[in-house]
C-alpha cells in the first residue's frame, strides 16, 4: 500500500510539473507574439516614465502655492485661554481690568479689505503655475520624442537585423553551391575558402546587430518604467498611417518644389509658434511681472484690515471680584489702516526694477521666439530631403536586386566571375541599408519637427490632424 501510494505521489507531481511547464511555454509564446503599437508606447511612456511622473509631482506641489497666496486674504481666526496669577489685579487694553486670580478665554478675527501685495500676490502665483504647466508640457513633448526616437531606433535596429541575416543566408548559399562546384571539380578551394571566410564575417555583422537590438529593446523598457529585458516588438510604420502631413498626396507631390516647401515651412513655423510651450511658459511669467509691476506703482494706497475681537474673564478670587465689579468681559471692533509714506525711495525703485526686469524678458522671448522659428525651418527643411529620398533609395533596392539576380544566374552559367557576384551582393547589402536608413531617418526627422511646433498627430482627434493638413493643402493648391 505504502509503496503503491508513492507511486501515485510521484506521478501526480511529474504531471503537475509538466502541466506547469506547458503554461509557461504558453505564456512565452504569447510574449514573443505579443506586438507593441506606437500608441500603445507612447501612453505608457506618458503613464510611466518615472522622469515625468516626479514633474507631474512637482507641479502639484506647486500649485500649493496658489491656494497659500489665497489664505492671505481669506478671514483669520484666533483662540486664546490663559490661567494668571498676579499680586494686585492688572489692567490690559484688549482685556480690561484683569483680577489678580483670573481666567481668560477669548477670540479674535481679522479680515483684510484692501493690501495691493497680497492680492497681487495671488494673481502672480496663479500666472507663475500657468507657467510650470507649459513647462510640465514641454516636459511631456520631450518624454513622447524620446520614447518615439526609442521606438523608431528599436524598429531600426531589427530590420537592420533582417538585412545582414539575409545577406549572411546568400552567403551561406553561395558557400554551398561551392561546395558543390568542388565535388564535381569545376571550381576550386579557394573559391570555397573565400565564401567561407565572407560567411564568419557576415556572421560576427549578424552578432552585433543582434546585440544592438537588445540595446535598443532594454533603452524603449526603460522608458516605458518596464524591466530592461521584456520582450516587446513594435508594430511598423507606414507614411500612409504615420506620416502626418506627408501621408496626403498633395503635399507628396509638390514637396520637390522649393516654392511649396516654403509654404509648409511657413506654415509649421505658424503652427509652431501657436503651439509652443516655451513661448506660452514666458507669456504667462510676463502676465506675472506686469501685475508686480502695477503692484509697485500702487504703493501710495492705503492698507485696510477690519479686526474684531471679544473674551471672557472668569476671577477665580470671589473677594477680589466683589471689589472690582460686574466686568467679566470684552469686545472690540475696528478698522485699521496702513500706509509707508518714507521708505527710503524704495518704492520708486521697485518701479524701475519691474520695467527692465519686463524688458529683459520681452527680449529673451523675442531670442527664443526667433530660435524656434529657425528650428522649425531647418527641421522641416531636412525632413522635406528625407521623404525626397526615401523613393530614390527604395529604387536604388529594388535596382540592386536585380542586378544581383542576373549576376548570380550568370555566375553559376558560367558567364560572369566571382568578382561579380561578390561585388553584386555588395552592392545589395548597401542599398538595402541604405533604403532602412532612408526610411527610419525620416520619421526620427519627422519627430523632432512635430516636437518642434509642439504637435503630435498620434495624440490629436483625426478630425483635427484633417483639418491641419487640409489647411495645408489649401494653401499649396491656391498660392501662387
Amino acid at each position: 500500500m505504502i509503496k503503491r501510494y508513492r507511486k501515485q505521489k510521484t506521478f501526480t507531481v511529474k504531471l503537475a510539473c509538466l502541466v506547469s511547464l506547458f503554461m509557461m511555454a504558453i505564456n512565452l509564446n504569447a510574449q514573443e507574439t505579443e506586438s507593441l503599437s506606437w500608441n500603445d508606447m507612447i501612453n505608457q511612456a506618458l503613464e510611466e516614465n518615472p522622469n515625468l511622473a516626479s514633474a507631474g509631482a512637482n507641479l502639484e506641489a506647486s500649485r500649493v502655492n496658489i491656494a497659500l497666496a489665497r489664505a492671505n486674504y481669506l478671514p483669520g481666526m484666533n483662540v486664546l485661554g490663559s490661567i494668571s496669577q498676579s499680586k494686585t489685579a492688572t489692567f490690559s487694553q484688549t482685556a480690561g481690568v484683569i483680577p489678580s486670580s483670573s481666567a481668560l478665554v477669548g477670540a479674535s478675527l481679522s479680515q483684510m479689505v484692501y493690501n495691493e501685495k497680497t492680492l497681487a500676490n495671488f494673481k502672480i502665483q496663479k500666472y507663475l503655475f500657468a507657467s510650470q504647466e507649459e513647462q510640465y508640457r514641454n516636459s511631456r513633448y520631450r518624454t513622447i520624442s524620446a520614447a518615439g526616437m526609442s521606438y523608431i531606433g528599436l524598429l531600426f535596429a531589427i530590420d537592420l537585423l533582417d538585412v545582414q541575416e539575409q545577406n549572411f543566408k546568400i552567403t551561406e548559399q553561395n558557400l554551398n553551391a561551392s561546395l558543390d562546384q568542388l565535388e564535381v571539380g569545376s571550381t576550386g578551394q579557394r573559391q570555397v575558402l573565400r565564401w567561407e571566410a565572407q560567411k564568419y564575417s557576415n556572421e560576427q555583422v549578424v552578432e552585433s546587430q543582434k546585440a544592438t537590438v537588445i540595446i535598443k529593446r532594454g533603452e524603449l523598457n526603460q522608458l516605458r518604467n518596464l524591466p530592461i529585458e521584456t520582450s516587446c516588438y513594435p508594430e511598423k510604420l507606414s507614411i500612409e498611417k504615420d506620416g502626418f502631413i506627408f501621408s496626403s498626396e498633395v503635399v507628396a507631390v509638390t514637396a520637390k518644389d522649393e516654392e511649396k516647401a516654403i509654404i509648409i515651412r511657413d506654415y509649421l513655423v505658424e503652427l509652431g509658434l501657436a503651439n509652443s510651450p516655451v513661448l506660452a511658459s514666458i507669456d504667462q511669467q510676463l502676465y506675472a511681472l506686469d501685475r508686480m509691476l502695477k503692484a509697485n506703482k500702487r504703493w501710495a494706497i492705503p492698507n485696510f484690515e477690519a479686526t474684531a475681537a471679544a473674551d471672557a474673564k472668569f476671577d477665580l478670587n470671589k473677594e477680589e471680584s466683589e471689589e472690582l465689579g460686574e466686568d467679566k468681559g470684552f469686545w472690540k471692533f475696528g478698522l485699521s489702516m496702513y500706509l509707508p509714506l518714507m521708505e527710503g525711495g524704495a518704492n520708486i525703485k521697485k518701479v524701475k526694477q519691474s520695467k527692465w526686469e519686463i524688458s529683459a524678458m520681452e527680449m529673451q522671448k523675442n531670442n527664443i521666439k526667433t530660435s524656434i522659428e529657425q528650428s522649425i525651418r531647418s527641421s522641416v527643411a531636412v525632413v522635406i530631403s528625407d521623404f525626397n529620398n526615401i523613393q530614390s533609395a527604395k529604387s536604388q533596392a529594388e535596382a540592386a536586386q536585380q542586378n544581383f539576380d542576373l549576376v548570380y544566374d550568370s555566375y553559376y552559367a558560367g558567364e560572369s566571375t566571382l568578382l561579380d557576384l561578390v561585388d553584386a551582393q555588395e552592392i545589395k547589402l548597401v542599398a538595402d541599408i541604405s533604403s532602412r536608413v532612408a526610411l527610419y531617418t525620416f520619421f526620427s526627422d519627422l519627430l523632432a519637427v512635430e516636437q518642434a511646433i509642439g504637435y503630435f498627430p498620434f495624440l490629436e482627434t483625426e478630425e483635427n490632424v484633417k483639418e491641419i493638413i487640409s489647411e495645408l493643402e489649401r494653401r499649396l493648391i491656391f498660392t501662387q
